[in-house]
C-alpha cells in the first residue's frame, strides 16, 4: 500500500471541547478505503495476538521435533508436531482468508449511505439501505415484499481506553476493540473531516 498511514491513539479523559451538542455528517461507500480502513483495524488491534499464537505454536511445534529426533518411533510426538504446525498456519493465513470473504461480501453494501452524528462523548453512524434495491427486500407471510428491518446504529464510545484513530490519503477512520467507522474522505469535505478530527483526536 503506497498511502501515508498515521495512526494515533486517543486520551480518553480528554474533553471533546470542540462540539457543543451534535453534528452530522454523511457519507458513501468506497470500496478501496473500506479495505484500507479494514487493513489497519487488524494491524491496530489483532496483528500483535496473531504473531503471538504463531510463535507460540511454532515453538512447540521446534520441542516436539527435537523429540521426535531424537526418537522417531514417538509416536504421540510426530501427532503432536503436526496439530502445532496446523495451528499456526491456520493462524498464519487467517487474516488474508478473512480479507478475502470481506471483499467478497462488500458489493452487497456498496450502494448504502451512512450518517454520522458527533456528539461530546461518542459518534453514532446509521446505515441507510437503498429502498428502490429488490435485494434488500423479504416477502411477508402474503408474499408482498418488506423492507429489511433498519440496521442497528453503530456507536462508538469516546471514552473507550482502546479509541484509536487512521488516517490514509483515502479515508479516516474511528476504531474501538469492538467497533469501527471508515469514513471515505472523497465524501468529506475539509470543513467536516477537521471538525471530525477535533472530535476525536487529542489537541495540544
Amino acid at each position: 500500500m503506497s498511502d501515508q498511514i498515521e495512526t494515533t491513539e486517543i486520551t480518553p479523559t480528554e474533553p471533546a471541547e470542540y462540539v457543543s451538542s451534535c453534528d452530522t455528517i454523511e457519507y458513501g461507500f468506497d470500496e478501496e478505503s473500506w479495505l484500507e480502513g479494514y487493513d489497519m483495524y487488524y494491524k491496530l488491534y489483532r496483528r500483535k495476538r496473531t504473531i503471538c499464537f504463531v510463535v507460540l505454536f511454532l515453538v512447540l511445534a521446534a520441542l516436539f521435533v527435537q523429540q521426535v529426533v531424537l526418537d522417531p518411533t514417538y509416536g504421540v510426538g510426530w501427532t503432536c508436531l503436526a496439530i502445532c504446525l496446523a495451528i499456526a498456519l491456520v493462524y498464519a493465513l487467517a487474516p488474508a482468508y478473512e480479507k478475502r470473504n470481506v471483499k467478497r461480501a462488500l458489493p452487497a453494501i456498496e450502494n448504502d449511505r451512512h450518517v454520522l452524528k458527533i456528539y461530546p462523548e461518542k459518534i453514532t453512524v446509521r446505515t441507510i439501505l437503498p429502498e428502490d434495491d429488490a435485494q434488500y427486500l423479504e416477502p411477508d407471510e402474503s408474499g408482498n415484499l418488506m423492507p429489511y428491518p433498519e440496521i442497528p446504529e453503530t456507536v462508538i464510545d469516546l471514552t473507550d481506553k482502546t479509541l484509536k484513530t487512521a488516517e490514509t490519503d483515502k479515508m479516516f477512520a474511528v476504531y474501538t476493540k469492538y467497533t469501527q467507522s471508515i469514513i471515505p474522505k472523497a465524501d468529506l469535505s475539509e470543513e467536516e473531516l477537521e471538525r471530525l478530527k477535533q472530535c476525536v483526536i487529542r489537541r495540544a
